[in-house]
């Protein structure tokens, strides 16, 4: 096969250039691990403070606290590995973006990003239940009902990227039946996620107005989210090392790889937000009640 060949054959057909893109998205997962790490010493700061001054606590606050820590930890990781990985991808050239692995890449580095963006919402929720009750209530709402389904479209569309990648440059036709399937399960996904994510909200109505304390099982689940958050972001990244060599431009994930991370995505991302929906004690009439005398016992402490 001649150069001139060579050429033709890893031209962008599309006219879309995934590489050009993925620079824009590294400087965002960049910037958000700033202010992450940022909000990460602000948390230890403050506890730090409460511990200089001996203040009395209670269980739930020490919990909120301990949630929100390890949660935006656990996103400033996430961040962190998803900006390596577009980095990466925003250097292929040639063959590599239409041969399949930019954009097997790319999709791997929208799953991480889309993973690490859920987990640092999910740790700012918990950070706001101590600090804005009011603020808190509604925030949850947005996190456990409305931001699920667009983290999920976020990587589920970059399936068509894949599915562009992998098509034909002879016919300029995207691979089927992968193309097909992503456009048109996009929208559906989306409704689909956020209707259970709505049912999940309702269904822990009573148990977030509950004023008991969280059992063992539900203080467990809210401490591991942020450990299978990372250890998600850590498989995809191993991934992407292990099965997209830089010595092989063809080298790619197949169809059936995409929708499982997807899926695997989409399903870490549910069970974040029914953690979120059936957290006992998030709204019940003791939070206002602290937030109303906080003026008052602050300036009892002035006086």
């Amino acid at each position: 096969m001649g150069p001139r060949e060579v050429v033709d054959r890893c031209e962008l057909w599309s006219g879309y250039d995934i590489s050009g893109v993925a620079s824009n998205y590294q400087a965002i997962a960049g910037i958000l691990a700033g202010f992450t790490f940022a909000a990460i010493t602000v948390v230890l700061d403050r506890s730090h403070r409460h511990r200089i001054a001996a203040d009395e606590r209670g269980a739930r606050a020490i919990e909120y606290e301990k949630l929100t820590g390890l949660a935006l930890v656990s996103a400033f990781l996430g961040l962190l590995f998803a900006s390596f990985q577009y980095g990466i991808l925003s250097g292929e050239r040639g063959c590599a973006l239409t041969g399949g692995r930019a954009a097997s890449e790319e999709l791997l580095g929208d799953v991480m990003f889309g993973a690490a963006i859920y987990i640092l919402v999910y740790g700012l929720v918990q950070f706001a239940a101590t600090s804005a009750p009011a603020l808190a209530k509604h925030a949850r709402f947005i996190v456990a009902v409305l931001v699920p389904p667009v983290v999920v479209s976020f990587a589920e569309i970059k399936l068509m990227d894949l599915a562009v990648s992998l098509g034909s440059p002879e016919t300029q036709q995207p691979l089927q039946p992968l193309w097909d399937q992503a456009h048109g399960l996009a929208v559906p996904i989306g409704l689909s996620v956020m209707a259970l994510c709505g049912v999940c909200w309702l269904l822990g109505s009573k148990r977030r107005h509950s004023a008991a304390a969280s059992g063992r099982i539900a203080r467990g689940t809210q401490t591991a989210l942020p450990y299978i958050t990372i250890g998600f972001v850590m498989g995809a990244r191993i991934h992407s090392v292990v099965g997209l060599p830089t010595a092989d431009p063809t080298s790619r994930i197949t169809a059936g790889q995409g929708w499982t991370w997807v899926l695997l995505l989409t399903g870490m991302v549910l069970f974040q937000s029914v953690a979120l929906a059936f957290q006992k004690g998030v709204e019940g009439p003791g939070l206002d009640a602290e937030e109303t005398q906080s003026p008052d016992r602050h300036r009892v402490d002035q006086s």
